[in-house]
């Protein structure tokens, strides 16, 4: 019997007809930035009370009730319930420094010491008359070491912390809300920023204002190269945010007056936005000779 096997795979191996090289791609890789910026439209800041007391349960309920005041004036502020968030509460062991032995023992500070002075000279007899009786010594005050004292100050004090962040949705009344907070026992406040609420409107400017300049320099780049730019091969984005952040206002200072309004500017917020883009070339200049 004849075999056709090798037969059959000799006329396959001629009908497969040759692949063909993939033609060779010439690209040119840009990358284009967008920045935009736009008024804000909402203010965010912490603000809080930190206090201290011997005991924790001082400590906790004079925190309560000033943070209970704090959150009422906020609310009459016109701050909704959805834009106050508790960021921070915390109980922390504060040692004070060393207490000095005399302290400790309830004394009074020890005096320094004194060199006695010298007795002074007997006066002299009046002439004619015999030597005066001696008088009995004057009492001695007490000991300065055993004079009463104030108890000593504790070893250890209790510090509570509760920290909010609140939204602000009103601009004109950033400075009022502070002013209201700290006028209800708030000592700390920070972190003031400003931002948009809806930032998609400025994403997309920011991203067109990308996109046209990586075309423009991709375009120059082809030129200097006696090239044109062909069809986009890929792309890429990345969003960058920055938020301008306000100046921390003073508020825990012993200068504050109710009288006067915090002032606060909230600038501008920029947006910022890069795009990667690789473009295929029309054609490419001929290879230089060797």
């Amino acid at each position: 019997m004849l075999s056709v096997t090798p037969l059959l795979a000799a006329c396959a191996a001629q009908a497969t007809p040759p692949v063909a090289a993939a033609p060779e791609v010439n690209t040119i890789t840009v990358v284009g930035r967008g920045d935009v910026s736009a008024r804000p439209d909402i203010a965010r800041a912490q603000m809080g009370i930190e206090v201290m007391a011997p005991t924790v349960h001082e400590a906790t309920k004079l925190a309560a009730a000033r943070m209970t005041e704090i959150l009422a004036a906020l609310k009459n502020a016109g701050l909704a319930e959805k834009d106050i968030q508790t960021s921070n509460y915390s109980i922390q062991l504060v040692r004070q420094p060393d207490v000095p032995p005399w302290m400790a023992m309830g004394h009074a500070q020890p005096a320094p010491a004194v060199a006695p002075a010298a007795p002074a000279a007997a006066p002299a007899a009046p002439a004619g008359r015999g030597p005066k009786a001696p008088q009995p010594p004057a009492p001695k005050p007490p000991p300065a070491d055993l004079a009463p004292a104030a108890p000593p100050p504790p070893s250890h004090v209790y510090q509570v912390s509760n920290t909010v962040m609140v939204v602000i949705r009103n601009l004109d009344q950033v400075g009022a809300v502070l002013d209201a907070a700290v006028a209800a026992g708030a000592n700390n406040v920070w972190g003031v920023s400003f931002g948009l609420d809806e930032t998609d409107p400025l994403e997309a400017r920011a991203r067109e204002k990308a996109i046209a300049d990586a075309r423009a320099r991709a375009g120059a780049l082809a030129r200097l190269q006696g090239v044109s730019l062909g069809r986009v091969v890929s792309i890429s984005e990345v969003v960058e945010h920055g938020p301008i952040y306000a100046p921390r206002p003073a508020l825990a200072s012993g200068g504050y007056s109710a009288d006067m309004g915090t002032p606060v500017s909230s600038g501008e917020v920029p947006f910022g936005t890069q795009v990667k883009v690789v473009y295929a070339l029309e054609s490419a200049p001929a290879s230089p000779r060797k």
